[in-house]
C-alpha cells in the first residue's frame, strides 16, 4: 500500500458501499446522526481510534496503523420480530465488511465483533448491534513517487566475486516476460 491514504475518501467509500448494499436503510451517516429523530434503520460508522502497528513497516517511511471501525445497526424497539431482524442485518453488515478494501488502498478488513450494542443512553428506544472492525492503513506520503531512473538490466553477482573489480563475473538477468 504505498498511497496516501486519506481518511475523508475512506470513510465515505465505506458509507458508499453500504448505502448501495441496503438501500431500504434510511440512515447512513457516519458520526453526528441526531439521535432525537434518527430515522430507522440505520447504519451509523464511526473511525473508533487508530493504534501505531510496530510489526508492519510498509517500507515507504508512513505509519502503519491499525484503524478500529464501528458500524452500529439501529432499529425502532417497535419493529415487528426486531431481535430476528436486527440480527439478520448485523450479520449481512459483516459480510459485506468482511476483506472489503472498499476500493481504497487499504489493508482487507477483518471483523471482529457482531453483536449488542449499549453505546448511548439516548437510544434507550432503539435496539442497537454493531459491527466491528480492524483495518490496516498506511498514513503519510510515500517516500516511493515513481521519480528517478528505472534500471534497463540487472546484473547479478555472488560473494565473493563481487564489486567494481569483478565485473566480468556478473551475470545479466534476463525477464522472461
Amino acid at each position: 500500500m504505498a498511497d496516501n491514504i486519506d481518511l475523508d475518501q475512506l470513510h465515505d467509500a465505506i458509507l458508499a458501499k453500504i448505502k448501495e448494499q441496503f438501500p431500504s436503510l434510511q440512515t447512513v451517516e457516519a458520526y453526528g446522526a441526531d439521535r432525537k429523530d434518527l430515522v430507522v434503520p440505520a447504519v451509523l460508522l464511526e473511525l473508533v481510534d487508530m493504534e501505531a502497528d510496530p510489526d508492519s513497516d510498509p517500507g515507504t517511511e508512513q505509519l502503519a496503523v491499525v484503524t478500529k471501525w464501528a458500524a452500529r445497526v439501529v432499529f425502532s424497539f417497535r419493529q415487528g420480530n426486531v431481535k430476528r431482524e436486527i440480527r439478520k442485518l448485523a450479520g449481512a453488515l459483516a459480510v459485506l465488511v468482511h476483506d472489503n478494501r472498499w476500493g481504497q488502498s487499504v489493508n482487507p478488513a477483518k471483523v471482529t465483533v457482531i453483536g449488542p450494542d449499549a453505546f448511548d443512553p439516548a437510544f434507550d428506544k432503539f435496539e442497537v448491534w454493531a459491527v466491528e472492525w480492524d483495518q490496516q492503513v498506511d498514513l503519510g506520503a510515500s517516500v516511493w513517487t515513481g521519480e528517478g531512473v528505472t534500471p534497463d538490466r540487472v546484473m547479478v553477482g555472488y560473494s565473493p566475486t563481487i564489486g567494481p573489480s569483478q565485473e566480468g563475473e556478473y551475470t545479466e538477468l534476463v525477464s522472461t516476460a
